[in-house]
């Protein structure tokens, strides 16, 4: 991995706050606030334990940020490392092509593409967490969040003040979104669902016919009609795990925010006749997936409470596809660049302008890391037709074609764009705007 030292920020003013929700957003946002110097108390409905065997992938930009605050052990240790996507035909199994993340782009970008597992993740800032000193209570619920004067009231009645709270309770019925926006965002059921499962990597190693998926570096991309599906090694765990993305029949909506609950397989209808041999053996070997269904949710038109200290990050701020690549690196970013903009303030008057500036940095990049979500699935999940056998063709060109200058308008017509969300740096993004602004900021204070 590119070296890249730990960065620690100090806070000019100590803040006191508050985050509703532990979730990966909640956690990771109280250990780097709470390491800069703020007061933080996280309140969290469930008991802390829940954990999904489901894969999370942490491209470059989200690498970097776990490195910059000193988690490269917890990676070391936690993630698989990827260096190339072999995509694969969804009916046949046969290799359409392969995409290389060639050592020299990594280098640049000064981060590996990674993948961990969601549970080990969430164990990693719970870890970070105790040490830090952060106050977390579990099996506590918020039933509104008060605007004037700024306080988090617990379905117990107790009322929590503070100067800022966060708001990452998550997409589904979320208490801090609904206190910004004064309404409720209707979450309208789709018919998109996630099936995850995984099998022992002995079990796949034993079979001659399965051993060939289980190249340690490889994510392997099953592209088929109406349908992707995302495979690859866990070494820690020991595990090959998969995720299926297809369109279902029938009323799914009890699935709908369900990440542990598991199913038997032939509980659905998911018609294995449609998958390559391999994936309809693997099913059998599972017995059960975890299915969780898409609910699609509008953008907030905005993300903070206008001239108040309330701000929604990770995914009650830009709700996107339950197997989305870049949606928990979305909520990592979140959180490094309100970081960096509550270090630089001097008095806590301050906070709802940097809340704006933080609105201002994030909204238009999230608006388009969820257009690209949505438009690669439409590219990956295509029927047979012209516009399928076209992107076969640019795939195909990606590991066949001699003609440099060929391979690279395929690569970037393909891939260029998903290369431009690596480079992204919140950090860089937050300080130049700052340094336009920063000065305004402090003596209007």
């Amino acid at each position: 991995m590119p070296d890249h030292p730990p960065t620690f920020r100090k806070a000019q003013v100590s803040v006191r706050v508050t985050i509703i929700g532990a979730s990966i957003s909640g956690l990771a946002a109280a250990c780097v606030l709470r390491r800069s110097g703020h007061e933080v108390l996280v309140v969290e409905k469930g008991d802390g334990k829940f954990r999904s065997p489901g894969v999370i992938a942490s491209p470059p930009n989200m690498t970097r940020v776990l490195q910059r605050w000193g988690l490269r052990p917890y990676l070391a240790k936690s993630g698989m490392l990827v260096d190339q996507f072999r995509f694969m035909e969804g009916q046949s199994g046969k290799t359409i092509g392969v995409l290389k993340l060639y050592e020299e782009l990594l280098r640049d970008l000064m981060a590996d593409f990674l993948l961990i597992q969601h549970g080990d993740l969430i164990a990693i800032f719970q870890d970070l967490a105790q040490r830090e000193g952060v106050e977390i209570l579990y099996n506590t619920a918020v039933a509104k969040v008060e605007r004037v004067p700024l306080a988090a009231i617990l379905e117990n009645g107790d009322i929590m003040y503070s100067d800022l709270i966060v708001g990452a309770d998550g997409p589904l019925r979320s208490i801090s979104r609904d206190a910004v926006l004064l309404r409720q965002i209707e979450e309208l059921p789709t018919q998109h669902v996630c099936f995850s499962f995984s099998v022992p990597l002995g079990d796949l190693q034993a079979d001659p016919e399965l051993e060939g998926i289980c190249e340690q570096r490889n994510w392997n991309m099953w592209l088929g009609d109406g349908f992707v599906i995302y495979g690859a090694c866990h070494r820690t765990r020991n595990r090959y795990s998969l995720c299926i993305n297809t369109v279902m029949d029938g009323d799914m909506t009890v699935y709908q925010g369900n990440w542990t609950k598991q199913y038997p397989v032939d509980h659905f209808d998911l018609r294995l006749e449609r998958f390559e041999p391999r994936i309809q053996k693997l099913l059998k070997m599972a017995g059960f997936v975890i299915p969780t269904c898409h609910v699609y949710i509008p953008e907030p038109e905005n993300l903070i409470c206008d001239l108040d200290k309330v701000i929604l990050a990770g995914q009650s701020a830009h709700p996107t596809m339950p197997d989305g690549m870049h949606s928990t690196a979305m909520c990592i970013e979140d959180v490094d660049a309100l970081d960096y903009l509550l270090t630089r303030i001097k008095n806590v008057d301050e906070i709802p302008r940097v809340l704006s500036a933080h609105e201002e940095l994030r909204m238009e990049r999230c608006t388009h890391a969820r257009d690209w979500e949505s438009r690669k699935l439409q590219m990956f999940t295509l029927l047979q037709g012209d516009d399928r056998e076209m992107r076969d063709a640019k795939i195909r060109c990606l590991s066949e074609c001699e003609d440099m200058e060929e391979k690279e308008y395929a690569f970037n017509d393909l891939w260029g764009e998903e290369v431009d969300f690596y480079a992204y740096d919140p950090i860089e993004q937050a300080d130049n705007w700052w340094s336009m602004y920063g000065t305004v900021i402090s003596r209007r204070s």
